[in-house]
């Protein structure tokens, strides 16, 4: 990218500015770097502990009584995105046509605006799939953070989430030790987001 001597003059630049830091700024830093460092092995922990819930979810997701939550989340929810971005709503129709399970909503909290990585898809998805996923999740993502602070649609949204809950530990009761700690995760990250903001002002 560029001479070993621009090289150098970049490094001594950054130097001479971490120099002109007060000790505080520097504090800070360090530590905005130990909990985002944090915040990535907490994700790492819960991508594991969620995968046999995926599993599991999968299956939950074909009971009737799932099947019809997740019916009454949708009408509220594209209400709600047509509400805020009515341009967003084919890109609604286009993760459902490829088969978005709307997983990707279920657990906001722990995805940050400047992930570029979705969530894991479907085993055997075709690679232009999981791209076709990947860029409507990212383009989609600050009108879903929108349409879920409304009452109706996070009234849904509870209801589909407790329906979805129950089918898996009807399925496997064993799996509750699991969303325990995916909860607990979701719970550290929460307060770890909030620190990051505050220092970050």
């Amino acid at each position: 990218m560029g001479s070993h001597k621009a090289i150098l003059v970049a490094v001594a630049a950054a130097v001479a500015s971490f120099s002109a830091c007060s000790g505080s700024d520097a504090a800070r830093e360090e530590r905005l770097a130990d909990l985002r460092s944090e915040r990535r092995s907490l994700l790492v922990q819960f991508s594991a502990a969620q995968l046999p819930i995926r599993r599991l979810q999968a299956q939950a997701l074909d009971e009737p009584g799932v099947r019809s939550a997740q019916e009454v989340f949708y009408v509220e929810f594209r209400a709600a995105v047509l509400r805020e971005d009515p341009d967003a709503i084919e890109l609604l129709e286009r993760a459902r046509a490829v088969g978005h399970d709307l997983d990707f909503m279920q657990s906001p909290v722990l995805l940050s605006p400047e992930q570029e990585d979705p969530r894991p898809v479907a085993p055997n998805q075709p690679a232009e799939v999981v791209r076709e996923l990947a860029e409507v999740e990212r383009a989609l993502r600050p009108v879903i953070g929108r349409a879920l602070q409304d009452p109706a649609v996070w009234e849904a949204f509870d209801a589909l989430r407790d329906s979805i809950i129950a089918s898996i530990l009807r399925i496997d009761p064993e799996s509750e030790r699991a969303m325990n700690l995916m909860a607990d995760i979701e719970g550290q990250v929460a307060r770890i987001d909030a620190e990051i903001a505050s220092l970050s002002q």
